[in-house]
């Protein structure tokens, strides 16, 4: 009975490992994407455009003239960087 217990608790723990590696491998390939232009949306769901890149520092142009200073990490989705920028 208690080998059963410990199999399971075992494969639960190997469960929670594994999908943490993968939403981490999925949070560094989101993060590399990030180019000048591309259009984002930050966890608080204020959406612009990226213009410009200092490390983990990013300017985001969310209107014309109205730019924010952010972190990578802030970073929840990113689109394709617009053409001719």
């Amino acid at each position: 009975m208690d080998y059963i217990l410990l199999g399971v608790l075992a494969a639960m723990i190997l469960l929670l490992v594994s999908q943490n590696r993968k939403r981490r491998k999925e949070a560094e390939k989101l993060l590399a994407s990030i180019v000048e232009g591309s259009k984002v949306m930050l966890h608080s769901g204020i959406k612009g455009t990226i213009t410009a890149i200092d490390g983990d520092d990013l300017i985001l142009e969310t209107t014309p003239g109205v730019k924010l200073a952010v972190v990578k990490q802030a970073v929840r989705s990113v689109e394709a960087a617009t053409e001719g920028n």
